[in-house]
């Protein structure tokens, strides 16, 4: 009897407990009956590491130990990248109308870190690219500068045109734009500054439906990336051969679910007190661009830069120069300044995190995430576009007197057989946070 009384208790509960929106599908609200004003505060710890392999292309011929019968290029283990990051995100959120929400983030990177280190196996005496001679393309091992600052603030307006907690048959529906403003110091080589130097537009879809005790939720988002005139280091050098300025954009989705374990509501609908656990996975695609990598500090901090006898193994030119010793040749970059032409590729994760809301004002939570990056190639710029009619051929000056090279291809590092390839990372993050609800 004792048994069948919990039972009933428990299902007249989770059967009468009314809708209120996933973590990711939820919106303030403000001018609703009683409830004038919905608004709150956060603050947001996140540290992440972050651990990659890079190699780098070798044209293996069969008369080298360990390469294969036939001539091929294959990717030679370099180098391992370990970046780690500390940031500290206070968040505020505010009711503007009847489910319609203005988010406002203001990052703080407390460290932000990426060391180089040689690959297992590889030493001064088998690298391609530090062999402790001045022909080195920078030093390995290589400590990046400690970046701290405050970051490019983001603002967002969120909108739920359906809202389960007032139509308790609809699901919750979110469409949202959240746009990231270059407010920092955008990071250069040699300076601990942490902005991107972008404009960053982020559009989201989501929609989650309460089902007793579970909440599934499912997002689909794009990010628009674009270079910010005057405050970044992408740059369009020559808009007739130069492929990629700034960033690829990004594609992506999010599928979870918000159990509840104990949860109560207030009169209107909303969560008042909660226990939650959330759980879920992600995949995104990020186009071809010109990126910042993990090879960033170092390339743009290359000793080769300053130093005339840094020759390459196929040219006598800087290593770390582009190249400009041609009549003809178009204006760039002197040297190398880190950012690289990137290949697209996918990232895959999942998370699972916890919260606890024991009083109606005070939110505590807590995230485990882990995200794995694929394999892609780091320097992938083209060499350029041909401008002849039927001539099918990169010049340094061509029929009109023009040259057809990328001014920012560098053919020590973008030129097939000499790329560097990223075998592909993994990240590892933790998130704690704490927020105040009015």
């Amino acid at each position: 009897m004792k048994r069948r009384l919990w039972v009933g208790i428990l299902a007249s509960w989770v059967l009468a407990v009314p809708a209120a929106a996933a973590e990711r599908t939820s919106v303030m609200s403000s001018a609703d009956g009683t409830d004038r004003f919905d608004g709150t505060l956060s603050v947001r710890y996140d540290w992440a590491l972050r651990r990659s392999a890079i190699g780098r292309e070798f044209p293996c011929d069969p008369t080298v130990p360990g390469c294969p019968a036939t001539p091929a290029t294959v990717s030679k283990p370099e180098l391992d990248a370990t970046r780690v990051t500390h940031t500290l995100d206070v968040d505020a959120r505010i009711g503007l109308y009847h489910d319609l929400e203005l988010r406002i983030t203001l990052p703080v990177v407390l460290s932000d870190r990426t060391d180089l280190s040689f690959a297992d196996g590889v030493d001064f005496t088998n690298s391609q690219i530090d062999d402790g001679s001045v022909r080195r393309l920078f030093e390995v091992p290589h400590d990046g500068p400690s970046r701290t600052g405050v970051g490019d603030m983001r603002f967002a307006l969120r909108w739920a045109p359906l809202a389960q907690w007032r139509q308790p048959r609809h699901p919750t529906l979110l469409l949202a734009v959240a746009y990231t403003a270059p407010t920092g110091a955008p990071r250069r080589p040699g300076n601990t500054a942490v902005g991107e130097g972008l404009h960053q537009v982020h559009v989201e879809v989501a929609a989650s439906r309460l089902w007793r005790f579970v909440e599934p939720y499912f997002a689909l988002h794009g990010d628009l990336r674009f270079p910010a005139p005057g405050r970044t280091l992408f740059r369009n050098y020559d808009d007739a051969t130069q492929t990629r300025v700034g960033p690829g954009h990004v594609l992506g989705m999010a599928l979870g679910a918000e159990w509840f374990p104990w949860r109560t509501v207030r009169a209107d609908g909303k969560a008042e007190r909660f226990a939650r656990i959330d759980t879920g996975v992600s995949a995104t695609y990020t186009f071809r661009g010109r990126e910042y990598t993990d090879l960033f500090e170092a390339l743009g901090t290359s000793p080769c830069a300053g130093d005339p006898a840094c020759v390459g193994t196929r040219s006598n030119k800087n290593m770390a120069a582009y190249d400009r010793t041609l009549a003809g040749a178009q204006g760039g970059p002197a040297s190398m300044d880190g950012l690289v032409d990137v290949a697209s590729y996918g990232t895959i994760g999942a998370w699972i995190g916890a919260g606890v809301q024991p009083i109606p004002n005070l939110e505590i939570g807590l995230q485990f995430l882990y995200r794995h990056e694929t394999a892609h190639l780091l320097t992938n710029a083209d060499t350029g576009k041909d401008s002849d009619a039927g001539n099918d051929t990169i010049e340094w000056v061509n029929a009109s007197g023009r040259n057809e090279y990328n001014p920012v291809f560098n053919s020590e590092i973008d030129e097939p057989g000499r790329r560097l390839r990223a075998s592909g990372a993994d990240i590892f993050g933790v998130m704690v946070r704490i927020s105040g609800k009015l």
